[in-house]
């Protein structure tokens, strides 16, 4: 199985946790060869992440959609609208983000003009972070 060691397939049971120890869940001590925990994982495995960014939106070489219709470049009858178009993961769950996509590209999609374009600052990692926030004094009523 990947060419892993084979006593380090199941978690070490430190003699200390012992007394807590209610024996392994899942995928259960029946499931012992590299075959089995293949086939436990083929059946039963599934991601905990928000996939996302597998085709995303813009206008450069390595683009899938357009942003302007959320149609795949090259082809026809076919638009993305979901978290794959994303350029970037975002930095929080993906339901409202996913939300304002599909807003977005049922108001392409229908002809609705769009908003004004605002431009709002957002956090990369590895890039400047954002500005701290401005402060307000309560007793002036003016923003720091």
């Amino acid at each position: 199985m990947g060419g892993g060691h084979p006593t380090l397939a199941r978690n070490p049971r430190p003699a200390a946790f012992q007394p807590f120890d209610g024996g392994e869940i899942s995928p259960g001590p029946e499931v012992q060869t590299d075959q089995e925990i293949l086939d436990w994982v083929g059946r039963d495995g599934e991601t905990a992440l928000h996939p996302s960014c597998t085709c995303r939106m813009g206008v450069d070489d390595m683009s899938v959609v357009d942003p302007t219709s959320m149609r795949v470049h090259g082809t026809e009858g076919l638009r993305v609208v979901d978290a794959s178009v994303m350029p970037y993961v975002t930095n929080g769950n993906i339901y409202a983000p996913v939300m304002m996509l599909a807003e977005k590209a049922a108001d392409l999609i229908l002809g609705v003009d769009p908003l004004p374009a605002e431009h709002a600052p957002y956090y990369r990692h590895g890039k400047d972070p954002l500005e701290p926030p401005k402060t307000h004094d309560s007793a002036t009523n003016l923003d720091a």
